[in-house]
């Protein structure tokens, strides 16, 4: 009955609806074309149940697809907050291929972007300290754990900063510029500290910058090597001011200086891993020696020093 009343609200331009699986009251149904909900922007929260002792991996994206597929939901923006508890690379994987799967109900209806034609998607993923302790092994996505998101070839921002992608390569970066050259926002990975260090190289971040010219912010997890690539080879953007690097191990400063320099002139801003983002691993984990914050961010502060004086050159 609630999504038969949203229906009836013509023009919205956000919708937030919140699920806690196993207690959500929307129900199967079959679709009815009269309660076609619409909106610009779809921000769907999955909760926890406070009443549950554990969860199971298993019931929040289902829950979720449950929702998407029983109703007939059109948006241009689809943001998506669940907790880590509810998440696992596999079921992950299998949202992502399942979201992008889903035909739109009503081929005539092109006021508003059906699921495969969206231009803005998020997943955030916060931790929650009451319920779950992380086990990075098992929310880190393959080096090809992004192929299903290939298919929206529309969108202009995607934002998965909880996600563990620390085994994307500078090939799988390559494909995803290839098949989505309309991005101008593309955060990966960067707001969590991660043990698995990133494979990807300044290299990759080339690839994105010439297959993705609108980019205007950027945030991806790298280790600070060129291989056998020159520098002057490499793409130039003009319009990111702000580059989000995670916790991506700075070295080799005057070589990522030179890089950023002239393939982000007007760089003015590198930002790492917030801070919160290291409570889980005190909460959950007294084994583990956390690489230094603070120096990380006095070496990528004299890196980005290098990269104005280089600049300016």
């Amino acid at each position: 009955m609630a999504m038969v009343f949203l229906s009836c609200l013509h023009q919205l331009t956000s919708l937030t609806l919140v699920i806690i699986p196993g207690l959500s009251i929307m129900k199967e149904t079959n679709t009815i074309p009269d309660h076609h909900i619409q909106t610009q922007v779809l921000n769907i929260h999955i909760e926890p149940d406070s009443h549950m002792e554990s969860i199971s991996v298993n019931t929040g994206f289902p829950a979720l697809l449950s929702l998407l597929s029983n109703h007939h939901i059109t948006c241009q923006g689809l943001s998506i907050n669940i907790h880590q508890e509810y998440c696992s690379a596999d079921v992950i994987l299998h949202f992502f291929n399942a979201l992008t799967s889903l035909a739109p109900i009503n081929d005539d209806d092109d006021e508003f972007l059906a699921w495969e034609n969206l231009i803005a998607f998020r997943l955030q993923m916060p931790w929650d300290q009451d319920f779950f302790i992380l086990d990075e092994e098992s929310i880190q996505i393959p080096r090809n754990g992004l192929a299903a998101l290939h298919r929206l070839v529309y969108l202009t921002a995607l934002e998965l900063q909880d996600l563990g992608t620390c085994r994307i390569d500078d090939d799988a970066l390559l494909s995803l510029a290839l098949s989505l050259p309309y991005l101008q926002c593309l955060l990966l990975g960067t707001r969590q500290f991660w043990e698995e260090p990133p494979r990807a190289t300044l290299w990759g971040i080339s690839f994105v910058l010439h297959y993705c010219p609108h980019l205007e912010t950027l945030g991806l997890l790298f280790c600070c090597s060129l291989g056998d690539h020159k520098i002057e080879s490499a793409d130039t953007n003009n319009l990111i001011t702000t580059l989000h690097v995670g916790f991506s191990p700075p070295h080799s400063s005057f070589t990522v200086a030179a890089f950023l320099a002239h393939s982000l002139p007007n760089l003015d801003t590198i930002m790492v891993e917030p801070a919160e983002s290291h409570r889980k691993w005190g909460h959950s984990r007294t084994d583990l020696t956390v690489p230094d914050r603070d120096i990380r961010i006095q070496e990528w502060s004299r890196i980005l020093e290098l990269t104005t004086e280089f600049a300016e050159i």
